[in-house]
């Protein structure tokens, strides 16, 4: 029988999630069609909600105009194992964590 501490349970189950590509369009000039650059997100987990939740969340943060994270996340740059060429984020509140790598510049 394994022994919890304090909190595991509250915790929550780690999902490894599949990766996701996501398309941004910035306007261009006027008269002239958008540009459209493909964001792929990269070694997507999640820790107190499902992968499905998690690419919403990913949706919206990166079709995000406001300035604020959505769904009251906090995001920050994270320190996990990535490809090379791309950066760790992770945004979480309460009891529950996404994390994700994106192409860095």
């Amino acid at each position: 029988m394994a022994a919890l501490t304090p909190g595991a349970s509250a915790s929550g189950t780690i999902h490894r999630c599949a990766n996701r590509s996501e398309t941004i369009e910035f306007p261009g000039v006027p008269g002239s069609a958008p540009t459209k650059f493909k964001l792929v997100l990269k070694t997507i987990s999640t820790q107190g909600v499902s992968c499905a939740a998690a690419y919403k969340f990913l949706d919206v943060q990166t079709h995000n105009t406001q300035t604020a994270t959505p769904e009251k996340y906090k995001c920050k740059i994270a320190h996990f194992k990535v490809p090379l060429g791309y950066v760790a984020q992770v945004c979480s509140r309460p009891g529950k964590q996404i994390q994700y790598s994106t192409r860095g510049g």
